[in-house]
């Protein structure tokens, strides 16, 4: 859960926190004390949802040997 955090908190600052609208993810790898992460965001698709423009993004955080320990979407408002 700690790693769903840290990455929610990287797509905060990158989206802003009242801007982000859903966020999941799905666990595929332990995460032990020690481990450097690196969480990645990429724009998948920008639409409209309930008549508000919203930016689609992907998400995967990785661990240092490269093994995809985290990935997941995120929906953030965009302001028009």
């Amino acid at each position: 859960m700690l790693t769903m955090g840290m990455t929610g908190t990287m797509l905060t600052d990158y989206v802003g926190i009242s801007r982000l609208k859903k966020f999941g993810v799905r666990f595929s790898a332990q995460v032990w004390p020690g481990d450097d992460l690196d969480a990645i965001t990429t724009v998948e698709e920008l639409r409209e949802e309930d008549g508000e423009p919203v930016v689609e993004l992907k998400v995967s955080t990785t661990n240092q040997d490269g093994a995809v320990v985290l990935s997941g979407y995120a929906v953030a408002r965009l302001d028009p």
